[in-house]
């Protein structure tokens, strides 16, 4: 079972895919903390991809297709979330592509939806754990201790690409380059539209209905 989830940043999909990951047994593939540790190797390959995330924009797809190939061939769990990936044509037209040679099924994509301003609002408050990766929200979902994660302690960060500035050309980019795929997944009766703004546990359960998770 493949599943993707889709929508802008900040619309709490990787959250979702975490929860449900940890609660099922899933296996959470989230592009973007694939490249952002990558970068944080300090290989030549992330120097490249640091190049393009530092001012919002798409990493080449040649990239990608090397990432998102190694990961669907070597997975030994059959069920996978895909965290915002595909996010252009020709990233949709690339997953098609490696799912039909290798026999796999795309379950559902699930878009979440949310306005601009909350968007903002959120990246710009979100901080998290360089050990263990958590996510935390400073209005949301904030830490027990100011500025230390709950689970080891670690002094919170900010992620270099959260601020007004790069989130808006995010936010542009993802209008021009992501948004046009989902009426692809629509014509093929496999997209799911999610009010992004629910409660976290309200949208996990809708998430757990439509995929059918028990």
């Amino acid at each position: 079972m493949i599943a993707v989830f889709l929508g802008p940043p900040g619309s709490g999909k990787g959250t979702q895919a975490a929860r449900l990951a940890k609660r099922f047994g899933l296996l959470h593939f989230d592009m973007g903390r694939s490249l952002r540790e990558e970068i944080a190797s300090g290989s030549k390959l992330g120097e490249k991809i640091r190049s393009y995330t530092d001012i919002g924009e798409l990493v080449p797809i040649s990239i990608i297709k090397e990432i998102i190939e190694k990961v669907l061939e070597d997975s030994s769990n059959e069920s996978i979330i895909l965290d915002g990936f595909p996010r252009s044509e020709e990233q949709a037209d690339l997953l098609d592509d490696v799912l039909i040679r290798l026999g796999l099924d795309l379950k559902g994509v699930y878009f979440f939806s949310i306005g601009d301003n909350a968007i903002i609002d959120r990246i710009t408050n979100r901080r998290y754990c360089p050990v263990c990766r958590k996510v935390y929200n400073l209005k949301s979902a904030p830490p027990l201790i100011d500025g230390k994660c709950d689970e080891d302690g670690s002094e919170l960060v900010t992620r270099p690409d959260d601020n007004e500035d790069v989130i808006a050309n995010r936010l542009d980019v993802y209008r021009r380059k992501t948004a046009p795929i989902l009426a692809r997944y629509r014509r093929k009766g496999k997209l799911t539209e999610l009010d992004a703004t629910l409660a976290i546990a309200d949208i996990e359960k809708l998430l757990m209905e439509h995929i059918g998770l028990q």
